[in-house]
């Protein structure tokens, strides 16, 4: 029997069937390495180009974090996650300057998606990557903003499916640590409540900022199993 956490985590990190061909890797920033890496790949399997989508947020300082905890030969300190990830790409990932173009305003996943449909103004087949937690509220953000340019195809591709350790959360049980076990738990919780369309959500009886989905029953139990079990952990949305 898989644990709540497990059945919450494989829902937000949506992986859709791949595609023959791709015209723009979409990279959101983050605090998750491991989208740096799986961009990479992809680029070089490929040859699409990548567009890195990230500016200042209220987790940037995690993604500083990341690097330092690693020791990757970056700079940080308070740039944009977009840049941090183009200076990954390029001295260790071997994927030219030339490839990438970088958005670097955005502060949350509706202007990823909105800051990145002004920079794609014809219908492509976008493959995006983010954070686990947030892929799939990430490619709800995007088919609103997309809705506009027919002929436009959204993939998504989580880097990876989380791996629930006992005291943190990572790509394996042999990889470094992405989350600890509490903000991991707090992260999906909370894209759980922003998914769900009620008056308290992200959906059209909410905040109006995604179309309306269907969550499925299982995963509305998990979250509520979670959630009973830790009432501590839940906060309003944007909180």
């Amino acid at each position: 029997m898989q644990v709540p956490e497990a059945v919450i985590s494989r829902y937000l990190a949506r992986r859709d069937e791949p595609v023959e061909h791709v015209d723009v890797i979409v990279l959101m920033g983050s605090a998750v390495l491991e989208s740096v890496e799986v961009a990479a790949r992809l680029h070089h399997d490929t040859s699409a180009r990548i567009l890195i989508s990230g500016g200042i947020g209220h987790s940037t300082h995690h993604l500083d974090t990341a690097v330092t905890r690693r020791g990757l030969p970056v700079e940080i300190g308070g740039r944009p996650e977009s840049h941090v990830f183009r200076d990954l790409l390029t001295t260790q990932y071997d994927v030219p300057a030339s490839a990438i173009e970088v958005e670097d305003e955005s502060t949350n996943c509706g202007e990823n998606a909105a800051f990145t449909r002004h920079l794609i103004t014809e219908p492509a087949t976008l493959l995006l990557i983010q954070d686990p937690t947030m892929q799939r509220r990430t490619h709800a953000s995007f088919e609103r903003s997309f809705a506009d340019l027919p002929g436009t195809h959204l993939i998504s591709h989580s880097p990876l499916i989380p791996w629930i350790g006992p005291d943190f959360v990572s790509a394996g049980p042999d990889h470094p640590e992405i989350w600890s076990l509490e903000r991991f738990r707090s992260l999906i919780l909370g894209e759980i409540q922003r998914l769900h369309d009620t008056p308290t959500g992200y959906g059209p009886r909410g905040k109006n900022y995604l179309d309306h989905i269907d969550i499925p029953p299982p995963v509305l139990a998990a979250y509520n199993q979670l959630a009973a079990a830790l009432p501590s952990l839940i906060r309003p949305p944007g909180s």
